[in-house]
């Protein structure tokens, strides 16, 4: 995965994607420089499975598909934090393979099902209430 510097500079970033069953929205995105310099971020899953086809996400998370007209072979993640922005490059073959992985553990739709919903509420309220 490659980092924009500037737009003539890219730096190398190993990035560790990671599904968990018991969070099945979400998918943890650790990024690391060569500089021991590191970030997680928490993406939506369907948030990525979206990229692949149109621009999606508002907010700090924006992913932007391959570009079928020049055939990249990459689509791009944008991160936007008050403190700075970043643009990733990310092999898009790499990752559509490793998406569809995650569908085959939770496949789409049935996410909601694995959630205990009365427990997760009861966790939300009881944290309002502190």
């Amino acid at each position: 995965m490659w980092l924009h510097v500037t737009p003539h500079e890219c730096l190398p970033v190993r990035a560790r994607f990671r599904y968990d069953r018991a969070q099945p929205f979400e998918v943890r995105a650790e990024f690391t420089n060569a500089g021991g310099g590191a970030a997680t971020w928490v993406l939506a899953r369907e948030l990525l499975k979206e990229g692949f086809e149109r621009t999606s996400g508002e907010g700090e998370i924006r992913i932007l598909p391959p570009c079928p007209c020049s055939y990249e072979s990459s689509m791009h993640i944008l991160l936007l934090r008050p403190t700075g922005v970043a643009l990733l490059d990310i092999p898009s073959v790499a990752l559509r393979t490793w998406l569809a992985s995650t569908f085959a553990v939770v496949p789409a739709g049935t996410a909601g099902q694995l959630i205990d919903w009365d427990a997760s509420f009861l966790r939300l309220l009881s944290r309002r209430n502190r």
